[in-house]
């Protein structure tokens, strides 16, 4: 039914959608600034308009959708261990006024950790956007190993974190704490209390879909326990776990971001680079 939808779809073209009436700035960072982004790193290495993809914590499935509308994308499958892509079909009509999902898409539903590699074809190529820095420790190299598996010999890996732990606001809580590295000058009673406290505008770029589903309370305690989990990974031990795995590196890129003077009693602790890397983009590569 998939394929007969898909062929249906070359033949009579995507659906008409309209990204002039965006109005949520979530929407329209994941719909444009993501998108591009792994549009770039993945068009030199592959012709994504014939490419079978895995997009690997794939969220609300935004991403997705404009790789297929805005970059031609032929066939992308996401997997995450949450179901928030269940209300694309929903959002993309209120921002787009798209009638329907393009049948080059497809979700599914994880558990953690289970493995993936033999449930479809080899991929040409995958994707993850912001997601391995919640990825328990313990698993980190055993997905790295089974999302090898799943690629085709000489297929890419487009990896992005942002931001990393060690970083000015890599907590992830930046949308209730403005202090540049609390995260890691004060203990987490003393960090839950400041988000606890917090009454004011949260940023419209950093409410995901998923905050209407908590509540203003119940999202801060959904966001700390997530800041809770993150597994504290730096860009240096990534690139070491994918080495492992098996990857080569094929491109990699690190930005860095100082908003203040580091604190003194930081630099003591941890070297500058870590704490001021904020972001990893790697593209990996399964050898021939």
């Amino acid at each position: 039914m998939r394929r007969l939808a898909q062929l249906r779809e070359k033949l009579l073209g995507l659906p008409a959608f309209d990204d002039s009436r965006i109005t949520d700035e979530w929407f329209r960072s994941h719909f444009h600034y993501a998108s591009d982004v792994v549009a770039q790193w993945l068009s030199p290495v592959m012709d994504v308009s014939t490419a079978r993809l895995l997009q690997f914590g794939c969220g609300d499935g935004i991403t997705d959708l404009a790789l297929v509308l805005r970059h031609g994308a032929a066939a992308i499958h996401g997997v995450d261990v949450r179901q928030e892509y269940a209300k694309l079909p929903r959002i993309a009509q209120e921002q787009l006024g798209l009638q329907r999902i393009p049948a080059a898409l497809s979700f599914q539903t994880i558990t953690p950790s289970a493995p993936l590699a033999g449930q479809a074809p080899l991929y040409d190529g995958i994707m993850s956007w912001s997601t391995f820095e919640h990825v328990q420790r313990d698993q980190l190299l055993p997905i790295l190993k089974d999302l090898l598996a799943c690629l085709k010999p000489g297929g890419h890996f487009f990896l992005q974190i942002e931001p990393l732990f060690y970083s000015a606001f890599g907590s992830h809580l930046r949308r209730y704490d403005s202090v540049a590295w609390h995260h890691l000058l004060v203990d987490e009673d003393a960090l839950w209390k400041v988000i606890a406290a917090y009454d004011g505008e949260l940023s419209p770029d950093e409410v995901d879909f998923g905050f209407a589903d908590f509540g203003p309370e119940g999202y801060k305690r959904f966001v700390f326990k997530e800041y809770q989990e993150l597994n504290r990974l730096t860009a240096d031990e990534l690139v070491a776990l994918a080495k492992e795995a098996g990857f080569t590196v094929a491109r990699e890129e690190r930005r860095h971001y100082e908003p203040e003077p580091v604190p003194e009693a930081l630099l003591a602790q941890y070297p500058r680079e870590v704490l001021t890397n904020n972001e990893i983009f790697l593209l990996l590569q399964r050898p021939v």
